[in-house]
């Protein structure tokens, strides 16, 4: 997924958490809930020094 998309679920989360931490790279979980009223749920991989817009 492009960070593009990442900044666009960021925006729409309900639910943002750190999963994991290893070294240098975070795992967030990203929760939202979509038209229809389900949770829907995705992680993302960042690297040191990414950047997120809120």
């Amino acid at each position: 997924m492009s960070n593009q998309t990442l900044m666009e679920l960021v925006k729409i989360a309900d639910k943002i958490t750190v999963d994991e931490i290893k070294g240098k790279k975070v795992t967030l979980k990203i929760s939202w809930f979509d038209v229809k009223g389900a949770r829907k749920t995705k992680k993302f991989l960042l690297n040191e020094k990414d950047n997120i817009e809120f």
